[in-house]
């Protein structure tokens, strides 16, 4: 009599395979949901979108209310009433959407913005220009 070989995994090897890789891709979308949820709901972020709302030019584009969406690229570094924050943030509204650049410092508590800019197709408003 002949054995054949059957290929593949046993069901129960399987299971523990697929329970893993969720596991594994479970892990790594809390992660970055968290770490994104951070950055969506600092202080820093939210100040510059309500500053663009605010801003005629981005509500005009855009519409209000303001979104921030979720890939967020770059770093907010905070200690001891200091920090720094340079992103770049996905934002729409009811009008359209485009991408907010956000560098700002933090001294005693408090950020100042460097560069607050809301990219709209090729079109760029500066938020924090002399009006």
């Amino acid at each position: 009599m002949v054995r054949v070989r059957r290929q593949g995994c046993t069901p129960i090897a399987c299971l523990v395979s697929i329970a893993f890789f969720v596991v594994v891709v479970a892990c790594i979308g809390g992660i970055f949901f968290g770490v994104t949820g951070l950055i969506r709901n600092s202080d820093v972020v939210q100040e510059a979108r309500a500053r663009a709302e605010r801003d005629p030019e981005v509500a005009a584009a855009l519409g209000t209310p303001l979104e921030i969406g979720w890939l967020s690229l770059g770093s907010i570094e905070t200690s001891n009433g200091g920090g720094s924050a340079d992103l770049t943030l996905p934002v729409s509204g009811p009008r359209g959407s485009g991408q907010m650049i956000v560098e700002a410092v933090r001294r005693e508590g408090v950020w100042q913005y460097r560069r607050l800019i809301v990219t709209v197709g090729d079109r760029q408003i500066d938020v924090l220009r002399e009006r």
